[in-house]
Formats: C-alpha cells, structure tokens, sequence
C-alpha cells in the first residue's frame, strides 16, 4: 500500500531517478548488536531443513543471544567450540530480510518498469542487520551505501551488471574534501551523490562554497557520460568475502566486552575482519595494484574466475567443504592463495573442525584443534586487541593497536598462533600456497604516521603476489606521493580505457552516513604516468587535451581533483 501510494504520486516525473524503499534499513537498528526474531518457528525449521538438507537439520532449542555462548567460546578449545546456533539465526535473518526487501523491489517494478528499485543508508558488511552484501546485491537494482568497512569496494566488486550506485554527501565547509569526494567516487564507479542540504542555504541564498564546488560537479556530470557500462579493470588479485567469518569475528572480538555486548558498536573501526579487509586494500592500493571481492555465493556456485591469478584469504575463519575444494583446485591450476592467520578452521556453521584447518594440508601446516585463547594473539583473546580497553582509540589505529599483548614478530606485525611459524610456502601442483600467520592490521598504523618504510612493510605481505608476476601496470615517477598518496584507477568501455588518478586518504564516517576524507592533501603536484607498454591516442579528458602516443605523459594534478585521460591499449 505504501509503495503503491508514494510511486504513484511521482511516477509521471521527468525528475525520477531511483526509488529508495528507506533510509538506514536493517531487520534490527543499523547495525547494532541485537538479536531480533524477525519470524516464527516454522519458517525457520523449514529453512534449516533447506540448508542443513531434509532430515539432517540440528534442533536448535529456542531462539538464543550472545550470552547463550559467550562463556563457551571463552572456555572452548579451536576444535570444540560451536557457534552455530547463533550464526544460523543471523543467517536466517539475513536471508529472510533480503528477500523481502527483493520482493518489494519487484513489486516497485509492476508500478513502475522504468525506475529502479533499492534503498539508501546502507551500513557496512556486518554480523548484524541484513548486511550480507552478497545476497544485498542479488536483490537491489539502486544502492546508496556509506563507504564504511571497504563497502563501496565490495559493491563495486558484486555490481556485474552497473545499478546505480551512489553515496552521501554531507559538506563539512572544506571545499577541497567535497571535491575530492566528487571525484574519488566517481572513479570508483559511483554514479553520484545523495546530498544533505543543512547549512546549503543563508535563508533564500545558496552558501557561497557552491560557487566553488559546483564546478566539479559540473564536470564530473561531463566525464560521467564517458562511463558507459564500464567494465572494472583489476589486477588479477582477488580478495574473499567470507560473511560467515564476519559472524565470527564479531563473536571472538566481543568476548571482552562481556555483558555490555549489547553496546558494542562501531564495527567499521573496531572488528576484526573489517580493520584486516582494510589493511590489505591498503597495501594493495598504496603498491599501486587494484583487486575485485569475491564472494562465497558466486564461488559456491561459479567456482574461482580464471582472470585472478592471486586469492587472498583475510580473516576467514569460516569456510565449508565446498568452498575449501574451489580453493584447493584454484591453488593446483596455478593460482597463489595466500591467508593470514587461521584459515578455515570453523566450518561454514561456526562449528570448529575437530581436525585442524580444512586448507591445512594445502598450506602445509597443521593448526592444533586444541588451542585455547591463550595460544592465540594476545593473553586471554582470540583476537589481535582488546576492543573494549580500545574503544574510544579506535580511530587512531597506533593507539588502538599499541600496548596490548600480542606477539609482535621482527618484521613489525603481530603473530597469531603463537607457536606456529610465520610465513608458511607450499607448492601444490601448478600454484603455491602461503600462509602469514600475520594480521596486516599494524600496516594501517604505520601508514597513519607516514612511516618512511611502508613500502618494506608491505613487501611482507605482498612479495608473494609480486613474485607471480602481479605489479603496477602504470604508475606516478613521482616516489614522494606514493606514501599515502595516489590511487589509479581505471575502466574497459568498449576498445577505450578510462583512468583516474585520486588521492587516496583515509576514509571518516558513520551509522548515520559517511565518507569524507581523513588527511587529505590538496596541494598541486608535478606527476609523470609511465605504462608498461605504449599506449596510443592519449586524451586529457578534463583539459580537452589530445596527447598522442607513448608511454610517458606529464600531468599538474591538483590532489583533491583528478587526472582523467582515455586511451587505446
């Protein structure tokens, strides 16, 4: 009723771009933890039976919280510990509150074919809320999500088929943030803003930063035209979206938390798996090498892309025995995968496996189900750092990380089983197989303060990508941006490429939307692009300049704006 009544007052609209179904949705309150029951027991049991298979699903008794097995992780052993009653409500809820949100999508069609259907606010990957962004993106044709917990990558990643995807725009009164957000995002493959118009006006008047800004606008809208069903050039690297893992990181890092779980929130700063996912993009981008997620739905059912060469692995805990064989047979046709720390050694349920990691004899190695907290990370956790003790630090990655008791190895990043050895390489068939035994998270740190040996920190993680033949196909001569400085990024459209060459700061924001920067530059800086290989009919798109041909090409780059050239390859 309420979709038919508000699509029909509006759908005569020249204006129309998208329909938002509502702002900031969740089957709880964002993403917060709390355990909603959002149906009833017979549609649960059904679906157990679906997942588990008809006469195999567990009789979970009742509908359980946090607490119901907070103390068992604490006291379990890797090998005994089961988290699945808990990780199926969650996935249920998941999957129930997605497909809901397909079907009014659907119906929002009958009403009007012409639009697309999705909804604004989205929240980062989580445990909590509906935010399992590989069934998200099979049911939305729209999306405005907040660039939280490396979401706009991961839609990016999910999004074949180009919806439309946009993102918030609060203006902060800097002038050079908005700019650089107008571009940023753009090159990332977002289609525009959502703007939220407090302080735009002095009465009747517009502010005067739109004078300013507004001419970005202007020729982003301009550049916009050329991306005609784009097509994301990656790098060949792949990093994994493993939901599951999400679920039980958030369970191994709220154990400190203890009763006060409940008011555990800010997961885009504090987990575990969202500071690992972020500490690799890091690296990846700052090493100037671009990556597409790959998630656990398309794996399952496509197995691995062959386009990859390399499949990182961060955090995932969580992996079934499907999911593991894809692996193992990507490894043994000549890709790399590379994991760092504790690969597998849940199942897809939370259920520890009783006889180690399931890539464990790909890796060589042999994680013991019998280790406890303290074997692990820092005394008495599972995870890297005590999120509680840090959880007014969590924006200052050196403090958050500082001062707890992890192990931290000679090459400057933190141990997680703590006996085992790091940097664990097995050949298998045509690929290799690596296991760090490190958290990448101290690579954020470092990167915060600038470190002048970033490049060496990153090489400890990322020799073994470099080694199978993955390295920058263009890159900036200019050595003293490369530090927390530039990202290219570039986009098939039919024999054309597109590249932008952005700043590449951190990234601020919240629940309630985000995605403004965090030391961003704005100086104006002499650059040099230089390719691999000769590329042909060079064009600056934003000075209307033809370039030629060649392999080098020199540009002025304002750094909160913008290279854009097109070429042939």
């Amino acid at each position: 009723g309420v979709l038919s009544q508000t699509i029909g007052k509006v759908k005569g609209s020249p204006y129309r771009a998208a329909y938002a179904l509502d702002d900031e949705m969740s089957w709880g309150s964002f993403v917060k933890p709390c355990m909603w029951r959002i149906t009833g027991d017979d549609k649960y049991r059904t679906w157990l039976e679906e997942i588990y298979g008809k006469g195999n699903a567990p009789a979970h008794p009742g509908w359980i919280g946090y607490n119901n097995i907070r103390q068992k992780i604490t006291s379990s052993s890797l090998g005994s510990m089961n988290c699945s009653q808990l990780m199926d409500q969650l996935t249920f809820n998941d999957s129930y509150w997605n497909n809901f949100v397909g079907d009014l999508v659907e119906y929002a069609n009958t009403l009007d074919a012409e639009v697309p259907a999705g909804f604004v606010g989205g929240q980062t990957p989580n445990a909590f809320g509906g935010y399992d962004y590989a069934k998200i993106m099979r049911k939305v044709q729209f999306l405005e999500a907040y660039n939280l917990g490396g979401s706009q990558a991961v839609i990016r990643s999910f999004n074949p088929n180009g919806i439309p995807t946009v993102t918030t725009h609060f203006f902060n009164k800097k002038v050079a943030d908005t700019s650089w957000q107008t571009w940023y995002y753009l090159a990332h493959g977002n289609r525009g803003h959502i703007g939220w118009v407090q302080g735009w006006f002095n009465g009747k008047t517009p502010a005067d930063w739109h004078e300013k800004v507004g001419v970005h606008y202007k020729e982003a809208n301009k550049i916009s035209k050329l991306m005609n069903k784009p097509q994301w050039i990656h790098d060949g690297v792949a990093i994994y979206y493993s939901h599951a893992s999400i679920q039980m990181g958030w369970m191994l890092d709220a154990i400190p938390f203890g009763g006060t779980w409940p008011k555990r929130n800010g997961d885009h700063k504090l987990g575990t798996a969202h500071n690992d996912r972020h500490a690799w993009e890091n690296m990846l981008r700052d090493e100037g090498i671009q990556y597409s997620f790959i998630n656990y739905v398309d794996v399952i059912q496509s197995g691995i892309p062959k386009e990859f060469k390399v499949l990182i692995l961060p955090a995932a805990y969580c992996l079934s025995d499907i999911e593991a064989k894809i692996i193992k047979e990507f490894c043994e046709n000549g890709g790399t995968v590379i994991a760092d720390f504790l690969p597998g050694v849940f199942d897809q349920h939370g259920v520890g496996r009783a006889t180690g990691g399931v890539l464990d004899d790909m890796f060589g190695v042999k994680h013991d189900p019998a280790m406890k907290e303290g074997d692990v990370f820092a005394d008495g956790l599972w995870v890297e750092v005590n999120q509680d003790a840090k959880f007014y630090e969590a924006d200052d990655a050196n403090s958050f990380l500082s001062k707890n008791t992890s192990v931290k190895d000679d090459c400057g990043f933190n141990k997680a089983v703590k006996t085992m050895k790091v940097d664990s390489v097995k050949k298998n068939g045509k690929g290799t197989a690596v296991l760090m035994n490190l958290s990448p998270f101290w690579y954020s740190a470092y990167r915060q303060k600038n470190e002048t040996k970033l490049s060496e920190y990153r090489n400890v993680f990322l020799k073994h990508i470099n080694s199978q033949g993955v390295t920058p196909w263009v890159r900036s001569d200019n050595q003293s941006e490369e530090v927390c400085g530039y990202e290219i990024t570039s986009w098939k459209i039919g024999t054309k490429t597109i590249l932008y060459v952005v700043f590449n700061p951190e990234v601020t924001g919240s629940q309630e939307g985000g995605g403004n920067s965090a030391g961003l530059k704005s100086g104006t800086v002499e650059v040099t692009l230089k390719f691999d290989k000769p590329v042909k009919n060079v064009k600056d798109e934003r000075a209307d300049k033809v370039m030629g041909n060649g392999q080098s090409f020199k540009f002025s780059w304002k750094q909160a704006e913008a290279i854009v050239i097109t070429f042939d390859k």
